[in-house]
């Protein structure tokens, strides 16, 4: 019988397609210990361009909290880790299309987010602060008025200002902490909004002289990531972040990249 013939091609095409995005969908799937056992393998995503929690060094490896972080993750799982680099608006996507078993990648726990993926407890955090030139009069969020602020397009500087900012404050949106801090150093914007403790290594590399931290104006506590359903790899990772932080290993992550471990929320 020809299959061709009595059906069409156009049908062929249409079943083909059908059998691909359901193959494409069970690989995006919930995951368990088990499953990611068989594959001999956990794909972890991490923030890039954000120093000290992830950028590259000098022969392009990833490097920083994050990474050492999901490594920590593989040590533990008895399983060899992939780490993928990604920008902060392609971080629930890539966990999304299956690209990455989970995410270590600095994504603050919200509510909004939350409708999407499951996080756990938080394994880090920072203070949210205002960076300027040196010498320029930003005290507070009211002197952020009729001034370009940039920050990291999706990110909680985006969403925190867009909140907070009074009136009038003009958002200026790029695609990474990185461009955000380029633009301040070439003029673009008046100040930017960015993790204290990347503030803190940016000035010290790059703005030394040029560029100063002016106020912290918020927190974020920051959790790891997983896709919808994988409630034991959420139930694992809890006990993981749990465990390291009583044994004293995350909080020599922390201080080899930023410092002391913050006191960090629990839910």
């Amino acid at each position: 019988m020809n299959i061709r013939k009595l059906f069409g091609t156009k049908f062929i095409a249409l079943t083909l397609a059908a059998t691909c995005a359901a193959g494409a969908a069970v690989s995006a799937s919930a995951q368990s210990i088990s499953e990611l056992t068989k594959k001999g393998k956990i794909t972890i995503g991490v923030v890039s361009g954000t120093p000290p929690f992830g950028s590259v060094d000098a022969k392009g490896v990833p490097i920083g909290y994050d990474v050492d972080v999901a490594n920590l993750i593989g040590k533990y799982l008895g399983l060899p880790v992939e780490i993928v680099p990604l920008v902060p608006p392609a971080r629930i996507p890539a966990l999304e299309s299956g690209k990455v078993d989970m995410l270590a990648a600095t994504l603050a726990p919200t509510p909004e987010r939350a409708k999407a993926v499951l996080f756990t407890m938080p394994y880090s955090g920072f203070e949210l602060s205002i960076v300027g030139p040196v010498g320029s009069n930003f005290k507070k969020l009211d002197d952020l008025v009729k001034k370009k602020v940039g920050v990291s397009r999706g990110s909680t500087n985006d969403t925190a200002l867009t909140r907070l900012a009074p009136a009038g404050t003009v958002l200026v949106r790029f695609e990474d902490d990185s461009t955000v801090t380029q633009a301040l150093l070439s003029n673009q914007v008046d100040a930017i909004s960015i993790p204290n403790t990347m503030a803190t290594e940016i000035v010290k590399t790059r703005g030394q002289g040029k560029i100063e931290v002016k106020f912290p104006y918020s927190v974020q506590p920051n959790s790891m990531t997983v896709r919808k359903g994988s409630y034991e790899l959420r139930e694992w990772l809890n006990n993981f972040i749990y465990y390291v932080k009583l044994n004293g290993e995350l909080d020599a992550i922390s201080r080899k990249w930023s410092g002391p471990l913050p006191n960090l929320p629990v839910f």
